[in-house]
């Protein structure tokens, strides 16, 4: 229904008085309207009617920006006392987001914050773990050899045999503690590399040279198979012979006697070099293959610490490269792929080792 709007007996002369609040993100505007009369007589009212909303609406402005600061002050209290129970070391408290109000996000970063604090809180308390572990079993048999010695008169045969044993738990020791530094270092980022023109097929002969005789004790037969061009990689000469024995000695101490074990370097079609090596093993199965990078997980019962695997593929990733595994009945492979270099590549400079993204 429409109705006709007549006009006020003022004439139609209005005065207007506003207030702006701005809240965070919420503006509020408070307007106060007042008819204005031709007679200079109602003057004084209307000014009186003007300062008197002008107060009201200062009023309402300042209970609600007291109410929004309380709230704030009350929401930035408790992110404080998460804040303070995270330095004590409790992980385990979280912050609603939905009871922050605008603080929400600041929420959601301190529990993200808090979940990664949580889960290398985990990490180190399993690695102090398996590092005692894996440094109380040698030292305890270390122990009860010198007993032996101490107390007993053995025959030159046992002897020998004391020896050799203790010989063997004093490289355990010192690989354990070798790999524990390059650890220490790799999480520092402590590690400087030489980037540099580097000949995979070279030191794969390098690599079969040198375990010829510890295969040949295993009752293996360790075959070299390399291109006739140079397969060369830009990289560390010396890291990249650290992870081709960290992957030969895992090959010879996870497979039986007389498994047959290749090493092969060669080129990609993707501009990368690769370096393989390969045993003809009972395979990994696949829910070991999910873990077998991981620091301190061993997959069988035959020894050693379970770090060099996780060494070796940190290696790579700082240059800029990866291991992968390939494995089935009867057959594995690590393959060790880096980017390829030019023939007339230069060695770069020494650079500090910057962690790569995960």
């Amino acid at each position: 229904m429409l109705r006709r709007l007549r006009p006020s007996r003022f004439g139609g002369r209005i005065a207007l008085t506003a207030v702006g609040i701005c809240l965070g993100t919420v503006a509020i505007v408070y307007i106060y309207v007042v008819a204005i009369g031709g007679a200079a007589s109602g003057l004084g009212q209307v000014k009186t009617q003007i300062v008197v909303g002008g107060l009201i609406a200062a009023g309402i402005a300042l209970a609600i920006g007291w109410y929004y600061a309380t709230v704030a002050a009350s929401n930035v209290r408790r992110l404080q006392q998460a804040a303070r129970k995270v330095a004590d070391g409790n992980f385990e408290t979280t912050i609603p987001v939905a009871s922050v109000g605008q603080l929400a996000p600041v929420a959601r970063t301190f529990n993200e914050m808090q979940r990664r604090l949580a889960e290398l809180d985990i990490a180190r308390k399993q690695f102090i773990a398996n590092a005692s572990h894996e440094l109380r079993t040698p030292i305890f048999s270390l122990g009860g050899f010198v007993e032996l010695l101490e107390e007993e008169d053995p025959s030159p045969a046992e002897r020998e045999e004391f020896v050799r044993t203790m010989r063997q738990q004093i490289e355990r020791l010192t690989k354990l503690a070798t790999d524990l530094l390059d650890l220490s270092q790799l999480d520092a980022g402590a590690m400087v590399m030489s980037a540099g023109s580097v000949d995979l097929g070279d030191l794969a002969r390098e690599a079969a040279r040198e375990f010829g005789p510890r295969a040949e004790a295993h009752g293996s037969r360790l075959q070299l198979r390399t291109a006739e061009r140079p397969v060369l990689a830009l990289a560390d000469r010396e890291r990249v012979r650290q992870i081709i024995r960290i992957l030969l000695d895992n090959a010879l101490t996870h497979t039986p006697e007389g498994t047959e074990i290749a090493v092969t370097a060669n080129s990609s079609n993707r501009r990368r070099a690769e370096l393989i090596v390969s045993d003809q093993g009972p395979g990994i199965p696949q829910r070991v293959q999910g873990r077998i990078f991981e620091r301190f997980y061993t997959g069988d019962s035959s020894g050693g610490s379970g770090l060099g695997l996780a060494i070796a593929t940190e290696l790579a990733q700082r240059m800029d490269g990866r291991i992968t595994i390939s494995s089935s009945r009867r057959f594995t492979a690590f393959t060790l792929e880096l980017p390829q270099a030019r023939p007339t590549a230069a060695p770069a400079p020494a650079r500090p080792l910057v962690k790569a993204p995960q």
